[in-house]
């Protein structure tokens, strides 16, 4: 039996325990004003005579009539809040009248059906859609037409996607994202229009790589929910057990504090799977001498976390071990040197290329420094938010970013260098938040250090029982 079923009963309750609050639900959800501000921001971005369109992302089937879970569009959620299919937003850039509304924002969304609520859950509506948001012109899917958009008075139709990127399935079939998506087309192609998705991304990436207030609040819950995931498995991992059991924990853990999701599949990649970037089979059993590679991240709300630790699975790192780790943390470390307002987005970067190439030629691995990206073949940087690769500017650091800073060093068996260092594999990885006068690392709370990682795995195996 392993370690992990042994301890899941006290896991239950203790964390059951932490995870109480004073309402059914959660409370903590992006308000319906922050949206209308995102909205706004947007709005003032866009050109005169302009219209901007945000479909939700399709429903996508599994296999058969079971669906993958729902995953709504990040753009539009960021934009209303709204979670559910088949609906479409749009945002005038000056006010029109469409079904006798005037204003400059307009979304259609799923009408009720309580036999499908059934069977998945309430549906909104309009008038729930209306009252949950506090937007104020909403109409069902079925009313929207190309035809009510006068496209000969505007001068821009801005979207975030290529009309060939959306999968709708069967326009007049009663798919109602589709018959959207269809009817649109009709009317840009008859007005002889050309839709600019580079512009609406353009503005996107200006605003959601910039984030707000509540939007760090948020950032800074899951990244915490996923430091206790990582420091779980620091604490019970050892000699014997799985891959999918680090997995299991790492997951746990999120689950128990409330993420709704993984923020990307898990990758717990021990002894030479440790050197496949994204590993994600998590099959393998645990020997001694491995290190554990877990790159795990919750989600929550909407938005996700991305930290990487990798620690040694009995506890201890070996020489060689600890030479590669050492390198990897001094790495990091001088990347976080660089991370201030008015850097660039790729200093990071630089600074811990630099610092593992004359690492890796000081203990022989390479001869050349052209040679660093055969062992650190990845960026060492990237956005985080709504998504794990977020949208955001890759030119000059500011205040509100939130970004990755990971390298790596990854000697696969095979690798020409001394067989010493096959299977080796090192990522560390933290999510920090620009400041005004600095950063803020937001996933500090799980160790670092050789030291630190060592400790809080020998404290815990103190009190642990033998593996049965």
């Amino acid at each position: 039996m392993s370690l992990y079923r042994l301890l899941l009963p006290a896991l239950l309750f203790s964390n059951w325990l932490t995870a109480q609050t004073t309402s059914e639900y959660p409370d903590d959800y992006l308000t319906p004003a922050f949206h209308a501000g995102r909205r706004a921001a947007f709005r003032e971005k866009m050109p005169e005579r302009s219209v901007a369109l945000f479909f939700a992302s399709p429903q996508k089937v599994r296999n058969n009539d079971v669906n993958y879970i729902y995953a709504p569009s990040k753009n539009l959620y960021y934009l209303t809040g709204l979670e559910e299919p088949n609906a479409l937003l749009l945002l005038f850039k000056q006010p029109v009248t469409l079904l006798g509304k005037t204003g400059t924002e307009f979304i259609f969304v799923q009408p009720r059906n309580p036999q499908r609520e059934m069977w998945t859950g309430k549906i909104l509506g309009p008038e729930g859609v209306k009252k949950k948001y506090a937007m104020e012109h909403v109409f069902a899917a079925e009313q929207f037409s190309g035809k009510l958009l006068d496209l000969s008075q505007l001068d821009t139709i801005i979207t975030s996607f290529r009309t060939e990127q959306i999968l709708f399935k069967y326009p007049g079939r009663g798919d109602l994202l589709a018959n959207m998506a269809a009817s649109f087309d009709t009317a840009i192609q008859q007005a002889g229009k050309t839709p600019m998705p580079t512009f609406g991304t353009a503005i996107l990436h200006q605003l959601r790589g910039i984030k707000q207030p509540e939007e760090i609040a948020l950032m800074e819950k899951v990244i915490n929910m996923s430091v206790e995931g990582h420091n779980r498995v620091i604490r019970t991992i050892q000699p014997g057990m799985h891959e999918y059991d680090a997995q299991a924990l790492m997951e746990y853990e999120f689950k128990s504090r409330g993420s709704e999701y993984v923020g990307y599949p898990s990758i717990n990649g021990s002894g030479a799977n440790s050197c496949i970037l994204h590993y994600e089979t998590n099959q393998r059993t645990l020997q001694d001498g491995d290190l554990l590679l877990n790159d795990c991240g919750a989600e929550y709300h909407g938005y996700s976390a991305d930290v990487t630790r990798t620690i040694p699975v009995n506890g201890k790192f070996s020489p060689e071990q600890k030479i590669i780790y050492e390198l990897v943390l001094a790495a990091q470390d001088a990347a976080f040197a660089t991370c201030q307002p008015g850097k660039q987005f790729t200093d990071p970067h630089n600074a811990a290329l630099k610092v593992i190439t004359a690492g890796l030629k000081e203990l022989g691995i390479i001869q050349s420094d052209n040679q660093a990206r055969m062992y650190f073949p990845h960026g060492t940087s990237h956005h985080l938010g709504l998504d794990v690769h977020d949208m955001g500017s890759r030119t000059t650091l500011v205040p509100g970013m939130i970004f990755t800073v990971e390298p790596g060093i990854y000697i696969p068996p095979g690798s020409n260098c001394d067989k010493k260092w096959w299977s080796i594999g090192v990522r560390i990885e933290d999510d920090l938040l620009i400041t005004n006068d600095g950063y803020r690392n937001l996933s500090a709370g799980s160790p670092r250090t050789v030291e630190e990682i060592e400790k809080m795995a020998r404290a815990a195996r103190k009190k642990k029982k033998p593996l049965e």
